[in-house]
């Protein structure tokens, strides 16, 4: 357990340390937010507070959420999810959307700027950049 506390600095090893429950990290960009929060999840799977297939970390972009991954599993944290926002509220929708709302599944365009162009080509509408919407 020490281990995993080594190299923490004292704010970061007392969110890591915090009681179980929410603790919320604020910290400007490379001050350690990802490790603090990683090492959290390992200490708190580590005491048997949380079993790791119970934990969704959860991030704004892909690389940041591959980055938990790549940690979370070298502080030998297997079976915990990190994803995007995105991809956990899509995982979710997909799950409950024929539960709860039945009917035809709804699909995500990976593509958008092909509908917008189609769509204001339909409209009579001819991509400008210097056109603005206001």
């Amino acid at each position: 357990m020490e281990a995993l506390l080594e190299g923490l600095d004292p704010e970061q090893r007392a969110a890591v340390e915090a009681p179980r429950g929410p603790v919320c990290v604020l910290a400007g960009a490379g001050t350690g937010k990802t490790r603090t929060i990683t090492h959290r999840i390992a200490y708190l799977c580590q005491r048997g507070h949380v079993a790791p297939s119970q934990v969704l970390a959860v991030t704004f972009t892909k690389r940041a959420a591959g980055e938990m991954r790549t940690r979370l599993r070298s502080l030998d944290v297997h079976g915990a999810q990190a994803v995007t926002f995105h991809a956990a509220a899509s995982r979710q929708l997909r799950y409950f959307w024929p539960r709860v709302i039945g009917g035809p599944r709804w699909e995500l365009v990976d593509q958008k700027i092909r509908v917008v162009g189609r769509a204001a080509s339909r409209l009579g509408l001819l991509p400008s950049p210097t056109r603005c919407a206001t």
